[in-house]
């Protein structure tokens, strides 16, 4: 359920003036990690794991579509899982697992399968609050969720993943598909980029969710208040605001609370306090 999110107000504190999609290992190595030389075949296994409002599912739609188009429809299996019983048969097809807080026997298998695994991140008190704003569930439920997420992605943290952050805007950059076709040892054309980029940007995913109802039979499914579509894991409270910092329009001892509730998170990922 990561959000495919709107711009930040102007002049917002967080905005980034990094390169936009930076291949930076979790382990905080400015080198890129795990990138396939150019000979390298496209791997069979990817995870895409991320906190949920991190645009996580941008990043699981995108390689999803650059595998599809390298491989073909029949070739690639898409799912979510955060078990391994969750995870379906792909004998000689690519798997595709998008995950959120998943499971030491999940991380175990994907790292045993030596998989290719995406991790998108962001400032879990801003994570918190879009949870609780899209989802119109009480703050404190929402953190709990974030918290399960952050407690995985410190377990993921020396593994050497590449690392995308929410904070660099990585999903409003028409160059990210071609840079994590790179990644994945893929060479799409550049119109093949370009069309991925323009099914998921924020205004073509909120049309989208907004449309349910012209999807095929069966496209559609509920779990409990959530709508959504299991093909794209696009929910119809998808769309955000999209800012960052908006934990900052809490009262100032919730703003304390969750800073240090965060606290262990923000410090290994290097958000301010």
């Amino acid at each position: 359920m990561g959000a495919i999110q709107t711009d930040p107000p102007s002049g917002s504190r967080f905005t980034s003036r990094r390169p936009l999609l930076r291949y930076r290992a979790a382990n905080d190595s400015e080198e890129a990690a795990g990138l396939p030389g150019e000979d390298a075949p496209p791997p069979g296994l990817i995870a895409t794991i991320g906190l949920h409002g991190s645009a996580s599912t941008w990043v699981f739609n995108v390689v999803r579509e650059l595998m599809i188009a390298a491989l073909g429809e029949q070739r690639v299996v898409a799912v979510y899982a955060d078990k391994v019983e969750d995870v379906p048969e792909a004998t000689g097809r690519c798997l595709v697992v998008k995950s959120h807080h998943g499971s030491a026997g999940l991380d175990a298998w994907l790292a045993t399968a030596r998989a290719t695994v995406f991790l998108s991140l962001r400032d879990p008190r801003d994570a918190a609050m879009s949870m609780a704003q899209r989802f119109n569930a009480p703050l404190n439920q929402a953190v709990h969720w974030i918290a399960d997420d952050c407690a995985r992605m410190m377990r993921l943290a020396a593994q050497g993943h590449l690392l995308l952050r929410y904070e660099d805007r990585f999903f409003e950059d028409a160059a990210a598909p071609e840079r994590l076709a790179r990644a994945l040892g893929l060479n799409p054309t550049p119109a093949v980029s370009a069309a991925i980029f323009a099914r998921y940007r924020t205004e073509a995913v909120r049309t989208f969710s907004a449309a349910f109802a012209d999807l095929p039979p069966g496209r559609v499914v509920s779990a409990g208040r959530i709508v959504m579509d299991p093909v794209t894991q696009i929910h119809r409270t998808h769309i955000g605001d999209g800012r960052s910092g908006k934990w900052r329009d809490l009262p100032g001892p919730v703003q304390a609370e969750l800073t240090r509730f965060f606290r262990p998170f923000l410090d290994r990922w290097g958000y301010p306090g």
